[in-house]
């Protein structure tokens, strides 16, 4: 996914029809068996509601697993590890 090269192998300019813009903040919540992702940015400090723009995705949970793993990778971090459940907890099943 990285930037587009016309024919000749020169970089190109993004077109209009292109999205892009700073991200501000996101969101998640359940979705039946997906995730709903909103992602919030803007092209320009915002001044007004109007600025903000969100976007919503919807996501498998594997999906959501692999998108949270490549950014863990691209950040230079590793995914935090889950703590495995102790006897007791294994013993109640909680």
């Amino acid at each position: 996914m990285g930037a587009k090269k016309s024919e000749t192998g020169q970089a190109t300019a993004p077109s209009p029809d292109e999205d892009f813009g700073v991200l501000l903040g996101w969101d998640s919540s359940p979705a039946g068996q997906r995730i709903m992702l909103l992602m919030q940015s803007a092209r320009k400090t915002p001044d007004q509601p109007d600025d903000v723009r969100d976007f919503r995705y919807f996501l498998t949970r594997e999906q959501a697993v692999q998108l949270g793993n490549y950014l863990y990778g691209l950040a230079g971090e590793t995914a935090p590890k889950r703590k495995s459940r102790g006897f007791l907890e294994k013993l109640i099943g909680d």
